[in-house]
Protein backbone atom coordinates (compact mmCIF):
# COMPACT_ATOMS: atom_id res chain seq x y z
CA UNK A 1 0.00 0.00 0.00
CA UNK A 2 1.47 3.25 -1.02
CA UNK A 3 1.42 6.26 1.39
CA UNK A 4 -0.03 9.31 -0.22
CA UNK A 5 2.48 11.98 -1.05
CA UNK A 6 0.71 14.76 0.87
CA UNK A 7 0.96 12.73 4.06
CA UNK A 8 4.72 12.44 3.70
CA UNK A 9 5.04 16.15 2.99
CA UNK A 10 2.95 17.01 6.06
CA UNK A 11 5.18 14.88 8.29
CA UNK A 12 8.32 16.50 6.93
CA UNK A 13 6.94 19.99 7.53
CA UNK A 14 5.93 19.14 11.08
CA UNK A 15 9.44 17.78 11.85
CA UNK A 16 11.07 20.85 10.47
CA UNK A 17 8.92 23.10 12.62
CA UNK A 18 9.84 21.12 15.76
CA UNK A 19 13.55 21.37 15.06
CA UNK A 20 13.33 25.11 14.48
CA UNK A 21 11.52 25.56 17.81
CA UNK A 22 14.22 23.78 19.93
CA UNK A 23 17.12 25.36 18.07
CA UNK A 24 15.69 28.89 18.27
CA UNK A 25 18.13 31.38 19.93
CA UNK A 26 17.03 34.61 21.62
CA UNK A 27 17.57 37.70 19.55
CA UNK A 28 20.75 39.70 20.07
CA UNK A 29 20.26 43.00 21.92
CA UNK A 30 20.03 46.11 19.91
CA UNK A 31 23.09 48.32 19.49
CA UNK A 32 21.43 51.13 21.50
CA UNK A 33 20.81 48.80 24.44
CA UNK A 34 24.42 47.57 24.37
CA UNK A 35 25.69 51.18 24.36
CA UNK A 36 23.45 52.10 27.31
CA UNK A 37 24.67 49.10 29.35
CA UNK A 38 28.31 49.97 28.66
CA UNK A 39 27.78 53.58 29.73
CA UNK A 40 26.16 52.57 33.03
CA UNK A 41 29.01 50.15 33.75
CA UNK A 42 31.67 52.74 33.03
CA UNK A 43 29.97 55.39 35.22
CA UNK A 44 29.37 53.12 38.24
CA UNK A 45 31.27 54.23 41.47
CA UNK A 46 34.50 52.38 42.11
CA UNK A 47 36.87 52.35 45.12
CA UNK A 48 39.78 54.65 44.48
CA UNK A 49 43.22 53.47 45.46
CA UNK A 50 44.31 57.02 46.28
CA UNK A 51 42.42 57.27 49.59
CA UNK A 52 43.72 53.86 50.59
CA UNK A 53 47.27 54.97 49.87
CA UNK A 54 46.80 58.16 51.87
CA UNK A 55 45.30 56.23 54.78
CA UNK A 56 48.09 53.71 54.77
CA UNK A 57 50.71 56.47 54.79
CA UNK A 58 49.00 58.46 57.56
CA UNK A 59 50.94 58.88 60.82
CA UNK A 60 50.03 56.44 63.63
CA UNK A 61 47.54 57.67 66.21
CA UNK A 62 49.04 59.06 69.42
CA UNK A 63 49.26 56.68 72.37
CA UNK A 64 46.44 56.92 74.92
CA UNK A 65 47.02 59.16 77.92
CA UNK A 66 47.03 56.18 80.29
CA UNK A 67 49.83 54.54 78.31
CA UNK A 68 51.88 57.74 78.37
CA UNK A 69 51.45 58.06 82.14
CA UNK A 70 52.43 54.43 82.66
CA UNK A 71 55.61 54.96 80.63
CA UNK A 72 56.42 58.12 82.55
CA UNK A 73 56.08 56.39 85.91
CA UNK A 74 57.99 53.28 84.79
CA UNK A 75 60.95 55.30 83.47
CA UNK A 76 63.90 55.55 85.86
CA UNK A 77 63.88 58.80 87.79
CA UNK A 78 67.11 60.62 88.42
CA UNK A 79 67.81 61.86 91.90
CA UNK A 80 67.47 65.62 92.15
CA UNK A 81 68.54 67.99 94.91
CA UNK A 82 64.87 68.46 95.83
CA UNK A 83 64.45 64.68 96.19
CA UNK A 84 67.56 64.37 98.32
CA UNK A 85 66.41 67.27 100.51
CA UNK A 86 63.04 65.59 101.03
CA UNK A 87 64.80 62.36 102.04
CA UNK A 88 66.86 64.23 104.67
CA UNK A 89 63.89 66.10 106.13
CA UNK A 90 63.06 63.43 108.78
CA UNK A 91 66.65 63.49 110.05
CA UNK A 92 66.69 67.28 110.19
CA UNK A 93 63.42 67.28 112.10
CA UNK A 94 64.71 64.68 114.57
CA UNK A 95 67.87 66.68 115.22
CA UNK A 96 65.74 69.75 115.83
CA UNK A 97 63.62 67.80 118.31
CA UNK A 98 66.69 66.49 120.12
CA UNK A 99 68.11 69.97 120.41
CA UNK A 100 64.92 71.59 121.70
CA UNK A 101 63.20 68.76 123.63
CA UNK A 102 66.07 66.52 124.67
CA UNK A 103 66.49 62.75 124.15
CA UNK A 104 63.88 61.62 126.69
CA UNK A 105 61.03 63.78 125.40
CA UNK A 106 61.99 63.07 121.79
CA UNK A 107 61.83 59.32 122.44
CA UNK A 108 58.38 59.72 123.97
CA UNK A 109 57.20 61.73 121.00
CA UNK A 110 58.53 59.12 118.56
CA UNK A 111 56.78 56.35 120.46
CA UNK A 112 53.49 58.22 120.62
CA UNK A 113 53.55 59.19 116.93
CA UNK A 114 54.99 55.83 115.74
CA UNK A 115 57.93 57.58 114.08
CA UNK A 116 60.84 55.37 115.15
CA UNK A 117 60.89 54.24 111.53
CA UNK A 118 62.47 57.62 110.67
CA UNK A 119 65.45 56.72 112.86
CA UNK A 120 65.77 53.27 111.29
CA UNK A 121 65.55 54.84 107.84
CA UNK A 122 68.37 57.24 108.69
CA UNK A 123 70.53 54.28 109.76
CA UNK A 124 69.65 52.21 106.68
CA UNK A 125 70.54 55.02 104.29
CA UNK A 126 73.76 55.95 106.09
CA UNK A 127 72.82 59.53 106.83
CA UNK A 128 75.54 61.38 108.75
CA UNK A 129 73.07 62.35 111.48
CA UNK A 130 72.26 58.70 112.21
CA UNK A 131 75.20 58.21 114.60
CA UNK A 132 74.24 61.20 116.74
CA UNK A 133 70.57 60.24 116.79
CA UNK A 134 71.30 56.64 117.82
CA UNK A 135 73.76 57.72 120.52
CA UNK A 136 71.15 60.05 122.02
CA UNK A 137 68.02 57.98 121.54
CA UNK A 138 69.11 54.36 122.10
CA UNK A 139 69.27 54.65 125.91
CA UNK A 140 65.72 56.09 125.93
CA UNK A 141 64.14 53.49 123.63
CA UNK A 142 61.94 50.71 124.95
CA UNK A 143 63.34 47.15 124.64
CA UNK A 144 61.44 46.27 121.46
CA UNK A 145 62.45 49.52 119.76
CA UNK A 146 66.04 49.09 120.90
CA UNK A 147 66.19 45.65 119.29
CA UNK A 148 64.79 47.01 116.03
CA UNK A 149 67.43 49.77 116.03
CA UNK A 150 70.19 47.23 116.62
CA UNK A 151 68.87 45.12 113.72
CA UNK A 152 68.97 48.20 111.51
CA UNK A 153 72.59 48.81 112.52
CA UNK A 154 73.58 45.23 111.73
CA UNK A 155 71.96 45.34 108.29
CA UNK A 156 73.65 48.67 107.51
CA UNK A 157 77.12 47.59 108.66
CA UNK A 158 78.31 46.24 105.25
CA UNK A 159 77.14 49.36 103.40
CA UNK A 160 77.65 52.17 105.92
CA UNK A 161 80.37 50.92 108.29
CA UNK A 162 81.64 54.32 109.51
CA UNK A 163 78.17 55.52 110.53
CA UNK A 164 77.42 52.27 112.35
CA UNK A 165 80.77 52.23 114.15
CA UNK A 166 80.25 55.82 115.24
CA UNK A 167 76.87 54.90 116.76
CA UNK A 168 78.14 51.82 118.61
CA UNK A 169 78.68 51.74 122.36
CA UNK A 170 82.34 52.54 123.03
CA UNK A 171 82.32 50.33 126.14
CA UNK A 172 81.24 47.31 124.07
CA UNK A 173 77.94 47.08 125.90
CA UNK A 174 75.71 44.01 125.46
CA UNK A 175 73.04 45.84 123.47
CA UNK A 176 74.81 48.27 121.10
CA UNK A 177 78.47 47.34 121.43
CA UNK A 178 80.61 45.35 119.03
CA UNK A 179 79.59 42.04 120.60
CA UNK A 180 75.96 42.68 119.62
CA UNK A 181 76.20 44.68 116.40
CA UNK A 182 79.16 42.87 114.81
CA UNK A 183 78.28 39.34 115.83
CA UNK A 184 77.70 37.07 112.81
CA UNK A 185 75.17 35.06 114.80
CA UNK A 186 71.96 34.85 112.78
CA UNK A 187 73.50 36.53 109.75
CA UNK A 188 74.60 34.99 106.47
CA UNK A 189 78.20 34.23 105.51
CA UNK A 190 77.87 36.74 102.70
CA UNK A 191 76.91 39.41 105.23
CA UNK A 192 79.88 38.46 107.43
CA UNK A 193 82.33 38.65 104.53
CA UNK A 194 80.98 41.97 103.25
CA UNK A 195 80.89 43.44 106.76
CA UNK A 196 84.54 42.51 107.41
CA UNK A 197 85.66 44.14 104.18
CA UNK A 198 83.60 47.25 104.88
CA UNK A 199 84.80 47.70 108.46
CA UNK A 200 88.43 47.10 107.45
CA UNK A 201 88.13 49.91 104.90
CA UNK A 202 87.35 52.50 107.61
CA UNK A 203 90.45 54.51 108.51
CA UNK A 204 89.25 57.13 110.99
CA UNK A 205 91.32 57.75 114.11
CA UNK A 206 88.41 58.15 116.51
CA UNK A 207 86.91 54.82 115.36
CA UNK A 208 90.07 52.64 115.67
CA UNK A 209 89.05 50.95 118.91
CA UNK A 210 85.52 50.14 117.75
CA UNK A 211 86.84 49.03 114.36
CA UNK A 212 89.25 46.61 116.02
CA UNK A 213 86.57 45.21 118.33
CA UNK A 214 84.12 44.82 115.46
CA UNK A 215 86.65 43.00 113.26
CA UNK A 216 87.43 40.69 116.16
CA UNK A 217 83.74 39.73 116.42
CA UNK A 218 83.47 39.34 112.65
CA UNK A 219 86.34 36.86 112.50
CA UNK A 220 89.40 39.03 111.97
CA UNK A 221 90.75 40.88 108.98
CA UNK A 222 89.46 39.77 105.57
CA UNK A 223 91.80 37.59 103.51
CA UNK A 224 93.50 39.30 100.58
CA UNK A 225 92.08 38.55 97.16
Amino acid sequence: MRIPRFVILSALVAGALSLSTFSHMPPRPLAADMHRTTAVTDNSPTKSSAPQTAASSAAPAPAPASTSLARAFSAPQEATPATQTAANQPSTHLLHMLENDGPEQTARTLTKSHKWSDVRQAVATGQPEAALMLTELMPEADPATALSLRSAMRRALPTHPAEVLAAMDQTDGPLFGARAVCSPHGMSRNWQSNARKAVASVHEIHLITRERDCLSRLGGLPQAG
